[in-house]
């Protein structure tokens, strides 16, 4: 009795050991990981690109309010005037970076995203669309 007694101590005294070193190495592996993670990746400043990706967004926008139909003339035409103020913004900002112009940029392109809202606030249905049987 007494030989499987201590059988059995050592038996689980050795599990527990090796349970011990695996938490340690999951600790340490958990550790070197959140070590990795801790420098910043993702830089959040805006880049001289930001602004121009944000004019070619809205102006894609645009694009897609013409070719979806429904704009009267005088809506496209505004809407095409409001392009080039924000093309003009933007490629002023590129050209002298500065805060007045950076702020005249951003203006200029969300005019630009506002004016592509359809004006009733709801999805654009494109010209010619048909309807089914389920829409009203």
């Amino acid at each position: 009795m007494a030989v499987a007694a201590a059988h059995k101590e050592t038996a689980t005294g050795g599990s527990e050991i090796r349970q011990r070193r695996f938490g340690w190495r999951a600790l340490s592996i958990c550790g070197v990981l959140g070590a990795c993670q801790a420098a910043p990746v993702v830089n959040l400043d805006p880049t001289p690109h930001t602004l121009i990706y944000s004019y070619l967004m809205a102006h894609g926008m645009a694009r897609g309010a013409v070719m979806s139909g429904g704009m009267n003339m005088q809506q496209l035409l505004d809407l095409i005037r409001i392009d080039r103020e924000a093309l003009r913004a933007v490629s002023r900002e590129t050209a002298a970076p500065g805060s007045d112009n950076l702020r005249a940029a951003n203006q200029a392109v969300e005019r630009l995203i506002d004016a592509t809202k359809p004006l009733d606030g709801g999805p654009a249905t494109p010209a010619g669309s048909v309807k089914t049987s389920g829409s009203r």
